[in-house]
C-alpha cells in the first residue's frame, strides 16, 4: 500500500462507521491528485459495503431487496398500502449501500446561485438511481417511517384509511356504473332518465377521484425536482417570493423521507455521498452560498448525508475571509470553514511509494494503461 492508499483506507472506515449527517473537510492540494484521493474513498467504501453485506448473508438475516424489476412492483405496493416502520432489527443492521454524487462546483459556476446546482444534483441523481416512478408514487400516497414502539419487529403497518377511502371510491364506482348499466340494458328501465343520471354522476365523481391520484403522480413523474427547483430559480419574482426557501427545503425533506423509506424496503442502511469537488474555483459569495446550504437545507438531523467538501485551505480560507456574509459570524476563514466542516481529514504531501506508483503509471505503455484502468473500473463496480 501506498501512503495515499493508507491515508484513504481510513478515511474510507471511518466513513463507514460514522453518525450522518456528516460534513467532511478532506485538505489537500488542487490538482488531479485530489480527483485520485476522491477515487480512492469511494473504491475502499464499495469494499467495506460488500464485506458487511456478505457479513449479514452469513448470521442468516433476511436478504436485501432492489427496488428494480420484480422489486418495483413490491415496492409500489408498500408504497401505497403501508407505513414503514423503524424497529431495532433494522437499527442493528449493519449492510450499507453507499450512493455516490461527485459535484463539480465549477460547471455550476456561471449560474447566480451555485447552492440550487447542488441540491439539483442531488435530488436528480437519487432520482435515477432509485427510478423516478417510486419516488413519484411516494410523493402522492408515500410516509415516512415511524419508530416502533416497544419491543415490536413489525416492520410495516396496514394504511387502514387509505385502504378504506380506495375501497370505498371502487364500491361507489362499480355501484354507479351497475346502475347505469342496469338503465341502458335492462329491459322495463331503460326509460328511467333519473336512473342514468345518478348512475352517470356516482360513476363520474368516483372515478375522478381515482383519476385525480393518478394524474398527481404523472405530474410528479414529469416535472422532476430538478426541474420544480429550477422553476424557482428561474422566475423572475425570486428575490421577492416569500417562503422561497421553505419550499426548496420541502423538497429536500421529502427527499430524505423517501431514503428512509427505502433504506426499510431494501433492508439496509443507505448513505449518499456527496463529493464537492472545484469549490475553490468560483467567486467567493457563491463558495459561502454552498456552505450555508449545507448547514441549512441539508442538514436534517435524519438525513442520511456524507458530504466530502474536497478543497485545498489555502485558496478556500482567503475566499471566504473576501466575503461579506462573514462579518459578524467568524474572525476569520478558518472559523467560518469550521461551523460546516464537522470533520477535517488533512491529506499531507505525497509520499515516497505514491510518488513511484504515479511514475510507475506514467510510463506504461498506452495499451497496459487502459488495460489497468478498464479492469480497475470492473473490480470497483
Amino acid at each position: 500500500l501506498t501512503e495515499d492508499d493508507v491515508y484513504c483506507r481510513c478515511l474510507s472506515r471511518t466513513l463507514c462507521h460514522t453518525s450522518t449527517p456528516v460534513t467532511v473537510g478532506v485538505y489537500a492540494p488542487c490538482g488531479r491528485r485530489l480527483h485520485s484521493l476522491l477515487d480512492k474513498v469511494t473504491g475502499f467504501m464499495k469494499e467495506e459495503a460488500s464485506r458487511r453485506e456478505e457479513a449479514e448473508l452469513q448470521r442468516g438475516r433476511q436478504r436485501p431487496r432492489s427496488p428494480h424489476g420484480w422489486g418495483l412492483l413490491q415496492a409500489l405496493w408498500y408504497l401505497a398500502f403501508y407505513r414503514p416502520v423503524i424497529t431495532e432489527r433494522h437499527l442493528r443492521r449493519r449492510n450499507l449501500e453507499f450512493v455516490f454524487i461527485r459535484f463539480s462546483a465549477w460547471q455550476y459556476a456561471g449560474c447566480d446561485k451555485l447552492w440550487a446546482g447542488l441540491v439539483t444534483t442531488l435530488c436528480d441523481s437519487v432520482r435515477r438511481h432509485f427510478g423516478a416512478l417510486p419516488l413519484s408514487v411516494y410523493h402522492v400516497v408515500g410516509a415516512r417511517p415511524r419508530y416502533a414502539s416497544g419491543f415490536s419487529q413489525r416492520e410495516w403497518v396496514l394504511k387502514r384509511g387509505t385502504c378504506l377511502k380506495l375501497w370505498a371510491l371502487l364500491a361507489v364506482l362499480s355501484a354507479g356504473l351497475t346502475a347505469l348499466l342496469v338503465a341502458l340494458l335492462v329491459p322495463g328501465v331503460k326509460d328511467s332518465h333519473a336512473l342514468k343520471v345518478v348512475g352517470s354522476t356516482v360513476a363520474s365523481l368516483s372515478g375522478s377521484g381515482l383519476a385525480l391520484g393518478a394524474a398527481s403522480v404523472l405530474k410528479n413523474l414529469l416535472v422532476s425536482e430538478k426541474k420544480k427547483i429550477e422553476r424557482l430559480t428561474n422566475s423572475d419574482k425570486f428575490t421577492s417570493q416569500l417562503g422561497f426557501m421553505s419550499k426548496v427545503r420541502g423538497e429536500v425533506e421529502g427527499l430524505i423521507g423517501f431514503l428512509a423509506f427505502m433504506e426499510i424496503f431494501e433492508r439496509r442502511q443507505l448513505r449518499v455521498v456527496l463529493e464537492i469537488t472545484s469549490l475553490d474555483m468560483c467567486y467567493p459569495e457563491k463558495v459561502a452560498g454552498v456552505l450555508d446550504a449545507i448547514n441549512t437545507l441539508l442538514s436534517d438531523a435524519n438525513s442520511p448525508f456524507i458530504f466530502l467538501l474536497a478543497v485545498d485551505p489555502s485558496v478556500i480560507v482567503p475566499c471566504l475571509e473576501q466575503t461579506s456574509c462573514m462579518k459578524g459570524l467568524a474572525d476569520n476563514g478558518y472559523l467560518y470553514l469550521n461551523r460546516t466542516v464537522t470533520l477535517p481529514f488533512s491529506i499531507p504531501e505525497m509520499g515516497t511509494r505514491s510518488k513511484l506508483q504515479c511514475l510507475e503509471e506514467a510510463v506504461q505503455t498506452r495499451e497496459d494503461l487502459m488495460y489497468r484502468i478498464i479492469t480497475r473500473n470492473v473490480e470497483r463496480s
